[in-house]
């Protein structure tokens, strides 16, 4: 297996302590379909209205990663022509075609694997892949949250979130410009906002301004000790905590159809539960 040494390096400070300290998760979107689409003719590309929009305003809460089964070449002319041209929204996080099928079943597979180990065994933790054996999981794994239409890439991973997918097909292209019609977009923007706001959600369910320490308690100094100790012993370490928070997070959403709500096309402001 070969891994991106360019990617490795602009992600070796992504470990659990740092998302700890820094109260930041990390995000690996998909490209295609996801952010954007290309033309039926394949002439043009078209970012997800919005889609740029919520990346920059992300930035504040998640490290962004980029993983796409496209080839290395067509990922670099889009990111520099379209997507990231200034590189400051991926920072060479990328990984392409050439990347994830250098040995890795599936892009979960190979994202891990590009994220900083940890070299105690006792510390390293695995998940089952079927016949293809275990996957290690990196320290950081906690902290990470998926955006992409095809959920099986990465295993259904519990915190991937399924897109609904992005197209525009020729009868939405003007014949002039090539341009995909307005109005045929305008739902676009309403869903990519409600995702943007569900991810900031996430975000707060993970990193909440107040802890359960450092909340303001009537309670004797006591039964705050007996509450905290309760609490040391549920969550043996504060990387245990923040899956909780993630797998607690879409149960939320599936119990408050937040997930169906992302996979209709809501207007701005009419984020349910908000």
């Amino acid at each position: 297996m070969r891994l991106n040494q360019n990617f490795v390096k602009n992600a070796q400070h992504l470990t659990a302590e740092y998302c700890r300290q820094n109260r930041k998760l990390i995000l690996a979107c998909d490209m295609d379909e996801t952010l954007l689409t290309e033309s039926d003719d394949e002439q043009h590309v078209i970012i997800r209205p919005k889609a740029l929009y919520m990346l920059k305003n992300l930035r504040v809460y998640y490290e962004l990663c980029l993983i796409t089964y496209s080839t290395r070449e067509r990922a670099r002319q889009i990111l520099n022509m379209r997507l990231d041209p200034n590189g400051k929204l991926f920072n060479g996080r990328v990984l392409c075609r050439e990347d994830v099928m250098a040995g890795f079943t599936n892009k979960q597979e190979a994202f891990f694997a590009h994220l900083p180990q940890d070299t105690r065994k006792t510390r390293i933790s695995k998940v089952r892949s079927g016949l293809h054996g275990a996957t290690v999981r990196p320290p950081a794994w906690p902290y990470v949250v998926i955006l992409d239409d095809f959920p099986a890439a990465w295993s259904n991973l519990a915190s991937c979130i399924p897109i609904r997918p992005f197209f525009v097909g020729a009868a939405a292209m003007t014949a002039v410009s090539g341009r995909p019609i307005p109005k045929l977009l305008a739902g676009e923007c309403g869903y990519v906002l409600s995702v943007h706001r569900f991810l900031c959600k996430i975000h707060a369910i993970v990193f909440p301004k107040h802890s359960i320490q450092t909340m303001p308690s009537h309670d004797s100094g006591q039964n705050v000790a007996d509450e905290q100790k309760r609490e040391k012993k549920h969550y043996q370490n504060e990387d245990n905590y923040a899956a909780d928070c993630l797998c607690n997070s879409f149960e939320f959403a599936s119990t408050y159809k937040l997930k169906s709500a992302i996979s209709e096309s809501l207007l701005p402001g009419s984020w349910p539960y908000a």
